[in-house]
């Protein structure tokens, strides 16, 4: 089944106290950080944006980073609905996805999650178990105790049959409602749950936008030298009378690199995604494990923000390479050369990197 997604941002953001959709995350706005991720996904044909009139520009600017032939443009309405209700008419497909624009934390596992859904069973609605105690209040004053058992929090993308929303909404006669899986399970059918995720929060104030947080993941890797081997350090060959011992080409910092962002997505270990025994990475460069692990970290909607390395070696001396070294792992990254940072130590003697025996590498890495 092929889909259109509606990304609705045509709100006030009065309680952002400025415009959410342009808070800039990373490298990227809230929007453009929202639109990316459907974007991505080949079974997604249309991208309808849905915003106010005086944010066309602002719109247009987003869409300026992709291939523009899959976007719409749409003005919102007053309200939600009617903001949802004109995104819907300007989709062609079977499938409609509505999300919110000021979620851009949406996961590529959570869109397919809602797609599945909505084939097997013409809706998929993501949601999470409330945790907190929840309790009916009247005039300040507690009157009642609500069970969790069965409450949850519903978030977005919503997905359907394009047919069956256009005809709930025909069945609702303008009434507004909260989100579009309450209509229609009034006037379809019940909105089928899928898991959600819980970093799919919403921005709905400053607040929210300030306490947006980044993950760190921290790398190690060590290798022995030994003679006629190469030496890779940072994904530059370095001249050197000793290389790393290794199943792969021994890239000591790039391998803590890995491991740092995987750390920080919340992956297992540079081992378990490059296995040290598998013929496949026999001699292999370690540049593009790093450029698939990159990869990774996008189809889990992550941006790699910064990152920090330290290389410990006695010999060979590696200020000459660094700034090399600084801009290759950036153009893996893709980042800027001022979000890498590089560093050289010594062991000052001691142990086998004191004797110029081993090398090794500590990373750090930022992502949100």
């Amino acid at each position: 089944m092929r889909f259109d997604a509606v990304i609705v941002a045509a709100g006030k953001s009065e309680r952002a106290a400025g415009n959410k959709m342009e808070f800039v995350i990373g490298n990227d706005t809230v929007l453009s950080r929202a639109a990316g991720v459907f974007y991505g996904i080949k079974e997604i044909e249309r991208i309808v944006l849905v915003v106010r009139k005086d944010e066309i520009d602002f719109a247009q600017s987003v869409i300026s980073e992709y291939d523009a032939s899959r976007f719409r443009i749409v003005i919102g309405g007053e309200s939600r609905s009617q903001s949802v209700r004109n995104g819907l008419e300007a989709t062609v497909s079977e499938g409609v996805l509505i999300h919110d624009g000021a979620r851009p934390f949406v996961s590529e596992k959570t869109v397919f999650a809602v797609m599945n859904a909505v084939e097997q069973y013409g809706s998929g609605v993501p949601a999470l178990p409330v945790n907190d105690s929840v309790r009916s209040v009247k005039e300040g004053v507690v009157t009642g105790a609500i069970s969790r058992e069965d409450l949850y929090a519903v978030q977005t993308p919503q997905g359907f049959l394009r047919a069956e929303l256009l005809k709930a909404f025909g069945s609702a006669g303008g009434k507004e409602y909260a989100d579009e899986s309450l209509m229609y399970s009034e006037h379809i059918a019940p909105a089928h749950i899928v898991e959600g995720d819980e970093r799919n929060v919403k921005i709905t104030t400053r607040g929210d936008y300030g306490a947006l947080n980044s993950r760190v993941g921290i790398g190690y890797d060590i290798h022995a030298l030994a003679p006629f081997r190469k030496l890779v350090i940072g994904g530059i060959e370095i001249a050197h009378e000793m290389g790393s011992v290794a199943h792969s080409d021994g890239d000591m910092a790039i391998h803590a690199l890995i491991d740092a962002l995987l750390a920080a997505i919340g992956e297992s270990d540079i081992g378990t995604h490059f296995p040290p025994d598998d013929p496949k990475y026999l001699d292999a460069d370690s540049a593009l494990m790093l450029t698939d692990t990159v990869e990774l970290c996008k189809r889990a909607n992550y941006k790699i923000v910064s990152c920090s390395i330290i290389i410990i070696a006695e010999k060979p001396k590696l200020a000459d390479y660094i700034p090399v070294m600084r801009v290759k792992i950036a153009n893996l990254l893709g980042v800027t050369i001022s979000d890498v940072a590089i560093a050289a130590k010594t062991n000052e003697g001691v142990g086998e990197i004191g004797k110029g025996r081993a090398i090794a590498a500590y990373a750090s890495a930022v992502v949100c």
